[in-house]
């Protein structure tokens, strides 16, 4: 009886550590999701697009790189507007408001909206981008020798960790894991 308290508590605790980390998480994912401009120099060099912004380097690059596959914007359409910067503001304001003029691929959620003038060709380009989720919380069972442990795992970028309770509280086992291959 008493070690099901026990193990009843440390699953509520596990369960209000992960709504605080959801709810945190959930608040820095809508500031991501704010569309930036980003001038077509700054696309080019990773430590001004970095700046821009505001995402670390290895993210820039990321972000780079999703621009660099896609080569072409989600969608081309027009707007009036007396020059490309002025037109760059309207796009910006028209998908913060999610216009319903807007086709629906540019107001979709991702993780960061690049919105870059391209004043060659006179037009507003729309980047969606996704970057793969680096930090990531894991719950589950281990079951080793007839044995079951309960599993708390958290992973961040390639690295995980997990640490295995039995039904005392305490940690039975722990492993780390590396991820060798991603698709």
């Amino acid at each position: 009886m008493a070690n099901n308290k026990r193990l009843l508590y440390i699953i509520g605790v596990a369960v209000v550590v992960g709504l605080i980390v959801l709810a945190v998480g959930y608040k820095l994912q809508v500031d991501k999701q704010q569309p930036q401009v980003v001038p077509t120099t700054a696309l080019q060099d990773t430590k001004a697009l970095s700046k821009t912004i505001d995402v670390t380097p290895a993210t820039a690059v990321q972000i780079q790189r999703e621009i660099q596959q896609v080569k072409e914007p989600i969608v081309t359409y027009y707007v009036q507007a007396p020059d490309i910067v002025t037109a760059t503001k309207q796009t910006q304001q028209a998908i913060n408001n999610k216009s319903e003029s807007l086709p629906a691929v540019v107001t979709a959620k991702s993780d960061r909206t690049v919105i870059t003038p391209n004043e060659q060709q006179q037009k507003v380009d729309v980047y969606k981008i996704n970057l793969n989720k680096t930090h990531k919380i894991k719950a589950g069972l281990t079951v080793i020798d007839d044995k079951s442990y309960a599993t708390v795992g958290y992973q961040a970028g390639k690295f995980e960790g997990m640490a295995h309770f039995k039904g005392d509280g305490k940690i039975k086992g722990a492993t780390v894991l590396y991820t060798v291959t991603q698709w």
